[in-house]
């Protein structure tokens, strides 16, 4: 498999003048919460994972997916959970997937935050639409997350499948980029969140800065269903895990930051190896 490695590197966020934090043991703490879930047959399922308290739900995705189901939505509820949302095809067996939660906090002083943003983005039929959903001044992209169909919340009884699909997911230095392919008839409305991480000082720490480093991949993705994973270096932890696709012959059925992993689960459906960007962001307390 072919790389090729690019990294962005943000040095600073919430920074303050001063000396002490060297000493007082400051680290980001990282878990990863897994979830299997039921996905009947001709359905649409969602539920709901959670963080262990003093935890942030910085960023979600697909561990393991189920082979023929679609991701229709993954959308933080609150700062401490992620809720999912699943179509399972009546030509597809009633089936099981496994989700993550990456879970983060901050240990010797610094408090870790995060700020949510949020955008709604119009595809019209035939259409790929590309959008930007940028971070606050002194914060820096953690996590995205993607309603394909906020109006469709549940449905017990069908599912005909998914027009939408995304081929973009990734984040520069200050914001988060998108690209959602419609190839359905009708335009569909999306709902496209994001996650902001920051530190805060506790009142005896005079400086606390948080370190951020986006690493982006080229891989050769051959052909049939592959497990890619990309780690973090030594004392970082992952808060997301991106892509970008340029042919239509790759996708991508699972994304997650897994500790200080980055796990992506892809499909090419070509007779050759296509390349996929994979993006893994890092953080550490420096």
């Amino acid at each position: 498999m072919g790389r090729r490695v690019i990294a962005l590197v943000a040095v600073g966020i919430g920074l303050v003048a001063a000396s002490a934090w060297a000493q007082s043991g400051q680290v980001v703490l990282g878990t990863t919460v897994y979830a299997l879930h039921g996905l009947p047959s001709d359905a649409i399922t969602g539920f709901t994972v959670t963080c262990p308290p003093a935890y942030f739900a910085v960023s979600a995705g697909v561990s393991r997916p189920a082979p023929g189901t679609t991701l229709l939505s993954v959308r933080p509820v609150g700062l401490r959970a992620f809720t999912f949302r699943f179509g399972n095809p009546v030509t597809n067996d009633a089936t099981r997937v496994a989700v993550a939660v990456a879970c983060r906090k901050t240990t010797g002083g610094p408090v870790f935050k995060l700020k949510p943003v949020e955008t709604r983005v119009v595809v019209k039929p035939g259409q790929i639409k590309s959008g930007t959903l940028t971070c606050p001044p002194q914060t820096t992209p953690a996590g995205v997350a993607v309603d394909l169909d906020p109006r469709r919340a549940r449905s017990v009884d069908s599912f005909a499948g998914a027009a939408l699909n995304v081929r973009t997911s990734t984040a520069s230095l200050r914001a988060f980029q998108i690209r959602i392919a419609n190839a359905g008839d009708d335009a569909h409305d999306v709902l496209v969140q994001g996650n902001c991480a920051t530190v805060l000082l506790a009142s005896d720490i005079e400086r606390a800065r948080l370190n951020t480093k986006i690493s982006t991949y080229t891989d050769l993705i051959a052909p049939g269903r592959h497990h890619v994973l990309h780690r973090c270096p030594s004392g970082w932890t992952g808060l997301g895990a991106g892509y970008a696709l340029n042919s239509v012959s790759v996708r991508i059925d699972g994304a997650a930051a897994i500790d200080a992993n980055g796990s992506w689960w892809a499909r090419n459906t070509a007779a050759s190896p296509v390349p996929a960007r994979l993006q893994l962001i890092c953080a550490r307390l420096g």
